[in-house]
């Protein structure tokens, strides 16, 4: 080791670690390093320190280290903690990415760094700027830092590529670093490194999973607040933890959630700040620092924390609801204190009883060391865009070349020529790159260069549309192209905590003209939509625990043993769920409804949106498209017209696995999730261009390399048909059963799951019980008109002030019980209707159903008192509906059961309206 490494080491350590001793030796003696360590570990001067030790004893020429890292944030951080290494050692560390000035990228350019930090996407660039490539020649290691985070995306399978074509102009050692992963060798192929280091120690953790009911102070808050009482209990509980402990990082799964969480604790009047990847590098900024300089007690964050952001010391982690996978519960319980030999301490608040069980499975992998392994992926349209990067570098190859330099990848190891040839017609057609016969040669064409810089980024880039309101005339705000694109004209989606109908869709303009629709029910929030997917592992074990819950209590203690739980919560969870129907890891149970069909099934969310899709197909074959499906961790949802026969249900479970992959590829053609993927699909080949504005996209690319591309980007990320195959081989051998269930009412979990979104679903922002009370808030602020039936008198009023009235319902002018309440228009119709009737004129048939239609409203108020005056508030519900309704339903359930009614008139309004037009149009004939 260079003498004055030794003596920094010295100054900032005192000596090495373990790992960091390993990974000097490994990589000093000419080899390729993976290093899988948890946070905390020094994994980055472990990768460094034999590099910057390498660059002083040989005197390497810059650029002599690439430093890959991921996330623009991490690089802010690494630069402070790399240029103090440099500053010490006399060595240049600089970074470059997409913000970098064009002043400091020309200086970089006439005199480069011996270690530059960049990303993925800017490697891409370098590589094609001939100024830096003859220093791009010196660089002799290239570390990767949060491997885990590119192996199993496109972005990874970018890097690996450009990794091959810088090594045709240079002799390079890989360097890379990752938190603990389920397929360790694998992940080490990816990066071609010839050993792993490991630490010689197990970093040790504590995990407390709990389960909060309401208390009497939680009850207190709640009202404080206007929350339920169970969201009061969690939030009680999550800051009492804090108070306990100190510095906290709060973890939930959605950026919007965790603005959510932090809104609700900062009514509180509690020190918190949000931190999230859409939030400006500012604010992201400004809240790291108040946690490290103790001017806020917690930080409220998803994934953007998970990385190492230097916050100073974090003494907890608290994590909002299941953490769904054990790499994440893992990696984030690793920020407290995370020094080697410390233990981590981290806490899970759930909200339901799936929600524990799914945490308490996921603990117990965690102590086990369990990971997940990630799934490395390729892509067709990486490989068009690597082979138009190779033709900017080369001007002309050899047809063969970018097939044999692709192939070198781990990736691409299989690629087949046919394949390859598939992706060069693309770009032929695209008139990107041409193809020479004689000489055998592609060549450049035009619009290559401006396709090349366009696509650095395999992330698809979200066009905004803008939201118009016909009523105010006013832009209200935007929506991104994703979520744009699965709308159509007469379907409503939530913005700003309101419900909107959409009018028209402006493709030209990028403008949805919409209306506020009154509905709060598709504010219901889908927490799946944007979370990552439970695994296969994971749900089975989950389905295994209920199943040991049901037959012996003390066993299934022990499947746990090392997790920290109260024991009477495990109890009080398998309580509200044993005497309904539940699945488990041996039994799918099929439960119908008269409003939906669950199939409980714990297989995780990608294994269960291939069944999903299967049965979907298979209930369109029969009764056309009457249906929605939504797939998730433990259920599978259909939204039904009428009740199904369970058995007929459980009969489509039962079918050949070979079939299973061509029914699904046929039923996710018709996905919003298909078109979205397509059309980014088609932009990085250059088969469209980035500004295309394209909603329907399906019937373009269809038997093409990009419809094959699409399909795999969706069974890699959303659909697992391997697993779906293996489902219905075990239902076909019997070791799965299916038992059903035909129920008036939905079970707890059907209800659980009915209430929550899906895969292909995007969501709001509130919890079911605020929507509830949001909902009943808006039918009270509700302006009606109040009528007699009898004589006419009326008054405008607002629903909440007749709620104490209903103890004296009698007309003020003549004392007649029969006040009806109306809508202000039906009020209008109905006063000269009733001048006729007291002057005993004959009534045409559609004066005759305006004047009974109020009778029956003053009828049902009567009856029903002021459920019914609500029940006649609510958009949608005329007499006879809410006569159905309240025949039902009390309390709660009413207001749900209104809401769902909302969602469905707003729907299918224009067959209502097209029934009242054809109304309208015999009664003038007969008249």
């Amino acid at each position: 080791m260079h003498t004055l490494l030794k003596k920094v080491i010295k100054e900032r350590f005192g000596r090495l670690n373990r790992l960091q001793q390993d990974a000097f030796r490994e990589v000093s003696s000419g080899k390729s390093v993976l290093i899988i360590a948890p946070t905390g570990s020094g994994k980055t001067e472990a990768a460094v320190l034999p590099v910057f030790n390498e660059i002083l004893e040989e005197g390497l020429k810059p650029i002599s280290a690439l430093y890959i890292a991921p996330l623009k944030a991490l690089n802010r951080d690494l630069l402070e903690r790399l240029e103090w290494w440099g500053k010490k050692l006399g060595i240049t560390v600089e970074v470059r990415h997409g913000d970098t000035s064009a002043y400091r990228k020309a200086k970089q350019t006439k005199n480069p760094p011996q270690m530059l930090i960049i990303t993925p996407e800017t490697l891409a660039v370098i590589l094609t700027v001939k100024s830096l490539r003859k220093h791009l020649e010196n660089v002799k290691f290239v570390i990767v830092d949060e491997i885990a985070e590119l192996v199993d995306n496109k972005r990874g399978a970018q890097l690996l590529l450009n990794l091959e074509r810088l090594a045709e102009i240079a002799d390079f050692r890989r360097i890379g670093m990752t938190a603990t992963v389920g397929n360790e060798d694998e992940v080490r192929e990816w990066l071609k490194a010839d050993v792993i280091v490991r630490p010689s120690w197990k970093k040790s953790y504590r995990f407390h999973v709990l389960y909060p009911k309401p208390t009497e102070k939680a009850m207190e808050l709640a009202e404080k607040l206007s929350l339920s009482p169970e969201i009061a209990a969690r939030l009680r509980l999550l800051w009492e933890i804090v108070e306990e402990h100190g510095k906290a990082l709060i973890f939930t799964n959605t950026r919007q959630f965790a603005e959510i969480l932090a809104h609700r604790l900062k009514a509180w009047g509690k020190p918190v700040e949000v931190h999230h990847g859409s939030l400006s590098r500012e604010a992201r900024v400004k809240a790291e620092r108040a946690l490290k300089e103790g001017k806020i007690r917690a930080l409220i964050c998803t994934s953007s924390m998970e990385l190492g952001i230097d916050i100073g010391d974090v003494d907890v982690v608290i994590q909002y609801m299941s953490p769904r996978q054990v790499n994440r519960l893992v990696q984030r319980v690793g920020r407290a204190k995370h020094r080697i030999g410390e233990v981590s301490e981290g806490y899970i608040i759930t909200s339901n009883v799936e929600d524990y069980l799914q945490s308490l499975v996921i603990a117990k992998h965690a102590l086990e060391g369990r990971f997940e392994a990630v799934e490395p992926m390729g892509g067709l349209d990486v490989l068009a865009h690597f082979v138009v990067g190779l033709l900017i570098e080369y001007k002309k190859l050899p047809r063969e070349r970018p097939y044999e330099i692709a192939r070198r990848a781990y990736v691409y190891r299989d690629l087949s020529w046919s394949d390859y040839l598939d992706v060069l017609r693309v770009l032929e057609d695209a008139h990107l790159v041409g193809y020479d016969e004689e000489s055998g040669l592609l060549y450049l064409r035009r619009g290559a260069f401006q396709y090349y810089y366009e696509n650095l980024s395999t992330i698809p880039d979200e066009v905004s549309w803008r939201v118009f309101d016909a009523k105010s005339g006013h832009i209200i705000g935007r929506l991104d192209e994703s979520f744009v694109m699965d709308l159509e004209e007469g379907m409503e989606f939530v913005m700003n905590g309101r419900s909107w109908i959409v009018l028209k869709i402006d493709d030209e303009a990028r403008l949805l003209k919409v209306r506020e629709s009154r509905s709060l029910e598709s504010a219901i929030p889908s927490w799946e939509g944007e979370m990552i997917p439970v695994p296969f592992r994971v749900a089975l074990d989950v389905g295994r625990l209920k199943r040991e819950l049901a037959f012996d209590f003390e066993k299934a203690k022990d499947l746990l043993k090392g997790v920290e739980f109260k024991e009477e919560e495990l109890r009080r969870a398998f309580e509200e769920i044993k005497d309904e129907p539940f699945s488990t890891d041996r039994d799918i149970v099929v439960e119908s409804t008269p409003k939906a069909t669950i199939i409980h099934a714990d297989f995780g969310n990608r294994a269960n949106e291939a069944l999903g899709q299967l049965v979907h197909s298979l209930l369109i074959m029969r009764y056309g498209r009457v249906f929605s499906v939504r797939s998730q961790a433990h259920a599978i949802v259909f939204k039904t017209p009428f009740q199904l026969n369970p058995e007929e249900v459980k009969g489509y479970l039962y079918q050949e696995p070979e079939s299973l992959e061509f029914i699904v590829s046929r039923a996710i053609r018709d996905s919003h999730a298909y078109r979205w993927r397509m059309m980014n699909v088609a932009k990085r080949f250059g088969a469209l261009r980035r500004d295309a504005k394209i909603r329907r996209i399906e019937r373009l690319f269809e038997g093409t390399v990009i419809e094959k591309e699409t399909l795999n980007e969706l069974y890699h990320d959303k659909v697992n048909v391997r697993k779906g195959e293996l489902l219905l081989e075990m239902l076909k051998r019997g070791t799965l059963r299916v038992k059903t269930e035909l129920r008036g009412e939905p079970s707890t979990l059907a209800k659980l799951n009915m209430s929550v979104g899906g895969e292909f679903l995007l969501s709001g922002v509130l919890e079911r019980d605020e929507i509830l009370e949001l909902f009943k808030k808006r039918l009270l602020d509700h302006e009606v008109v109040l009528v007699c039936t009898n004589c006419g008198w009326n008054s405008k009023t607002k629903v909440s002030r007749l709620e104490e009235r209903i103890k004296y319902w009698e007309c003020p002018r003549c004392g007649s019980r029969m006040l009806a309440v109306a809508h202000p228009i039906d009020a209008e119709e109905f006063l000269p209707v009733l001048e006729k009737v007291r002057h005993g004129k004959p009534l045409d048939k559609k004066e005759e159903r305006v004047y009974r239609k109020l009778l029956k409203a003053a009828d049902l108020i009567d009856s029903y008192g002021f459920d019914a005056v609500l029940a006649l508030a609510s958009y949608g519900t005329g007499p006879d509906t809410a006569a159905r309704i309240l025949g039902q339903y009390k309390g709660d359930a009413l207001i749900v059961a209104l809401m769902e009614r909302e969602r469905q008139f707003i729907r299918t309004r224009r067959f209502w309206v097209d029934r009242k037009e054809e109304k309208e149009k015999e009664d003038k004939s007969t008249h």
